[in-house]
């Protein structure tokens, strides 16, 4: 898989000896690489669009699991996050990642032995506790995948629990270390799902709803549990019946039984995302339609419309 295509590695001090540092620089050779020191101050976006092309290796020292932020006053769905990157190469115009990380890059924590210790603590720290966790809500879960190995690591590591699901979500088609694996019900590949006229307006560097659904079926072959997000929905001219369409081609291949979950969500943004989108991606015109501010302080398209679009 070629993509993403990285013009550059930084390697941040303390990173250069780890062994996924050293898995990644032998799969991207004569990509120029620039050690860096954390202390510096990390370059912010330039005034003229960017494309996220320079990966960063570092050593995450947070929290590594944690609780899904959730969304003030609304229920929150219990999820739980393992936080092994951030930033996304796919590029896609309304990701809510740009209003979080002002980085022009992709960061990938490379201390797995340190993420996978600390997840067995917290693991222990919760009983029998069902545990759902999830890679790809600061990035995308198999963009790199090609490159790090990371789900066969992460599949050694879960045969220690028997409470704990991991789901991987992706708009990728980069599968081909999940069907080399043994199963495991453990794992649940999930993919973001639009119409066509979406992906290929808004979401760049993602797959296409064909390549994602047969990437589903092949998964579903090997007898992976899938997963499915619509979300964001889009509000447009034509939208039920072009959602219609994605929604029979899913069910022409994937058997109602091999479905973990379904979600929705509307598009909805931070109010200071518009002018980041505006300013990355000009030629998206969807930020200017009508929304109104919810009680998360998020920008919605109004509650009626809502309603009826799910």
């Amino acid at each position: 898989m070629a993509f993403p295509d990285f013009q550059k590695i930084l390697i941040e001090k303390g990173a250069e000896f780890a062994p996924l540092t050293q898995k990644v620089l032998a799969a991207l050779p004569g990509i120029a690489v620039e050690n860096t020191d954390p202390a510096g101050s990390p370059p912010l976006f330039p005034a003229l669009p960017v494309t996220k092309r320079t990966l960063l290796l570092t050593r995450f020292k947070g929290e590594l699991v944690k609780p899904c932020p959730g969304t003030k006053e609304y229920i929150c769905c219990g999820y739980r996050i393992l936080h092994v990157g951030s930033n996304c190469p796919l590029d896609c115009s309304y990701c809510i990642l740009q209003g979080y990380f002002n980085q022009p890059y992709v960061r990938l924590f490379v201390n797995t032995d340190e993420i996978f210790h600390r997840l067995h603590t917290y693991v222990q720290a919760h009983g029998d506790e069902i545990i759902r966790l999830g890679t790809g809500e600061f990035t995308d879960s198999l963009a790199l995948d090609h490159l790090t190995g990371l789900t066969r690591l992460l599949r050694s590591e879960l045969e220690r629990y028997n409470n704990v699901i991991v789901e991987l979500k992706t708009k990728t088609v980069n599968i081909q270390n999940l069907l080399q694996l043994p199963v495991t019900k453990k794992i649940i590949v999930a993919w973001s799902l639009n119409p066509p006229k979406i992906i290929g307006k808004e979401e760049p560097g993602a797959a296409t709803l064909e390549e994602r659904i047969q990437a589903a079926a092949l998964c579903q072959k090997k007898g992976y549990l899938l997963g499915f997000h619509f979300d964001p929905i889009f509000y447009f001219s034509g939208w039920e019946e072009l959602y219609e369409q994605t929604i029979g081609l899913l069910f022409s291949r994937i058997r109602p039984e091999n479905i973990a979950w379904i979600s929705l969500g509307c598009f909805r943004f931070l109010p200071p995302m518009k002018g980041i989108i505006e300013r990355l991606h000009p030629r998206s015109s969807f930020i200017h339609q009508e929304f109104i501010p919810a009680l998360d302080n998020k920008m919605r398209y109004p509650q009626p419309r809502r309603v009826e679009m799910y």
